[in-house]
């Protein structure tokens, strides 16, 4: 039964709710019917054909291994997995975020798209945080026209005097004039950083973009032209649920606990 119930969400979770009731609408009243006529119905309700394939395999599964199971659980099934996914769908949704060769397999927004319409849809409070920085002024401007409609923007950057080293970019230039005198900018101080025993200091290498503490995009990508448009990058575009939030007042957290200092 079990195998049953995780079939009915496989096969509902991303379907349109009205779909999903006229399904469980006709099962109700096709109690009495053969399992051609039923199955036919629902079939004929359903113009996807590559929901109809879905549709048809769950039909077999359901006549061969749980015959017993009435049309009414069946239906109620449905009803009640619908609703779980539309309650998921409403308070988070994921999608994937790829640079570099298409599979023409499954569609993945690219790393620039996402990360630009981010920014350019924040409202309240924009947090970038980024490991390496370079010729990327397309972004830069979107960040600029964030704070001139009034959004609070912070952004966590590598230094080369802060990574002892590591970096040997000037990543506050690269942002340009008009974004880092603007933004507030932090670093992660290096005697704030762990060391090895052979003294090597620990890397700011997250990268994170987050606005209005409701969408997260977390992603291998720099913000650098190459890992926007060269590079094979990927990421996570997060919309709604508890993570952006929770990633927000880390943040915020760090900046109290003077994790993180303004430059």
């Amino acid at each position: 039964m079990d195998n049953l119930a995780g079939r009915i969400r496989e096969l509902v979770a991303d379907l349109p709710a009205e779909l999903v009731a006229s399904w469980a609408s006709t099962l109700q009243k096709s109690g009495g019917w053969g399992w051609s006529k039923r199955k036919s119905a629902l079939l004929n309700l359903t113009p996807q054909p590559d929901v109809r394939q879905r549709l048809a395999a769950f039909f077999t599964l359901w006549q061969t291994d749980f015959p017993d199971v009435s049309v009414e659980s069946i239906a109620l099934g449905m009803e009640t997995a619908v609703a779980t996914a539309l309650h998921f769908r409403r308070h988070q949704q994921l999608e994937l975020v790829w640079t570099g060769p298409d599979s023409q397999i499954i569609p993945l927004r690219r790393t620039d798209q996402a990360l630009l319409q981010l920014i350019q849809d924040a409202t309240s409070s924009l947090h970038i945080v980024s490991f390496a920085v370079y010729k990327v002024e397309k972004i830069a401007q979107a960040i600029v026209d964030a704070i001139e409609r009034g959004v609070s923007v912070s952004i966590y950057l590598e230094t080369p005097d802060a990574s002892g080293g590591k970096m040997s970019l000037d990543t506050v230039q690269a942002l340009g004039e008009a974004v880092a005198s603007q933004a507030r900018l932090y670093v992660w101080p290096k005697e704030k950083r762990p060391l090895t025993e052979a003294g090597k200091y620990g890397s700011l290498h997250a990268k994170i973009a987050l606005a209005d503490g409701r969408v997260l995009l977390v992603s291998s990508a720099n913000l650098t032209g190459y890992a926007m448009t060269l590079n094979m990058e990927m990421g996570v575009l997060v919309r709604g649920g508890k993570q952006p939030r929770q990633v927000e007042h880390h943040l915020l957290a760090l900046i109290e606990q003077e994790m993180f200092e303004r430059v």
